[in-house]
């Protein structure tokens, strides 16, 4: 498959994200803990990605610290990903998940040494303004607004993600992409069980089991279709700029969906939407960069 037509996988896994992103949203709101959303998010795939080893070829076990390496950037990036979700709207949070643009350039430069072509660092730096607009910021109030709870998990989701995608891209071909992913994401299933099942108190309230399935499951396919094109495709960077587009897709789905999901968009005026999709349209236009 050609890097091009790779570049579709992080296209749809962006818009499966942010409708995974809404319905785990409404899964907290409807009272879902903090445990319960890591828990059945995580250990999902966990199971579901086993089935790759009838892919696998043979393995080099002395290689296995590498997957859990990023098991673990990835368990902390979920976890900052998801205190982000529950502090702060999927229009707001999704877009300054963007940042893992920056994030994964930088990390591709300093850890691997990677000479990055000029078009993936301006896209990387219109990703960045765009979600500052996203944001509602003056210059002014950039840094105190960057301190609120939501803007600090986001960007720290961000960091670690960009972290775990340089990660598979660099170490995906020692073992093969269906061992990496498989053992990756058991590991990930065993760090979730290993911190959060000890403190767990309660079941999941009846009003958030069917949308924390549902935003489960495509969440999954999502992390799928992103794990094959890091390890298939050559730039972690461009990956990430196409995955980027989800920005767009947070603040148009999240303001369609927001009545019927109950979001908290529902009750922001057309001012403050229209900002946000002008934001990430900037965004939208760094994915432009990169595919022509």
């Amino acid at each position: 498959m050609s890097s091009q037509a790779l570049l579709a996988l992080p296209a749809a896994s962006a818009l499966i994200y942010v409708l995974a992103a809404l319905f785990i949203k409404k899964a907290i709101t409807a009272g879902c803990r903090q445990g319960h959303v890591n828990l059945v998010v995580n250990l999902l795939p966990a199971i579901l990605f086993q089935w790759l080893w009838l892919l696998s070829g043979p393995v080099d076990w002395t290689q296995a610290w590498k997957p859990a390496v990023a098991a673990l950037t990835f368990f902390l990036g979920q976890v900052f990903t998801f205190l982000a979700l529950r502090n702060g709207e999927v229009s707001v949070t999704t877009p300054l998940l963007g940042t893992k643009v920056v994030f994964t350039a930088v990390f591709s430069a300093v850890l691997l040494g990677q000479a990055l072509a000029l078009q993936w660092w301006l896209g990387a730096v219109v990703c960045s303004l765009g979600v500052f607009l996203v944001t509602g910021a003056t210059l002014r109030a950039l840094v105190p607004r960057l301190r609120r709870l939501d803007a600090v998990f986001s960007l720290a989701a961000a960091a670690t993600f960009g972290l775990t995608d340089v990660l598979v891209q660099h170490w995906t071909h020692e073992l093969g992409v269906p061992a990496f992913v498989a053992l990756m994401f058991g590991f990930t299933g065993v760090l979730v069980l290993a911190v959060f099942l000890p403190g767990l108190r309660g079941t999941i309230p009846r009003p958030g089991l069917a949308p924390l399935g549902i935003g489960a499951v495509l969440y999954s396919l999502q992390i799928f279709g992103m794990a094959v094109a890091l390890g298939l495709h050559e730039s972690a960077t461009a990956v990430n700029i196409v995955y980027g587009s989800r920005a767009v897709w947070s603040v148009l789905l999240a303001w369609a969906l927001a009545r019927f999901l109950q979001a908290e968009e529902a009750r922001d005026s057309r001012e403050v939407m229209a900002r946000r999709l002008a934001g990430s349209l900037l965004v939208f236009g760094a994915v432009l960069a990169v595919l022509i």
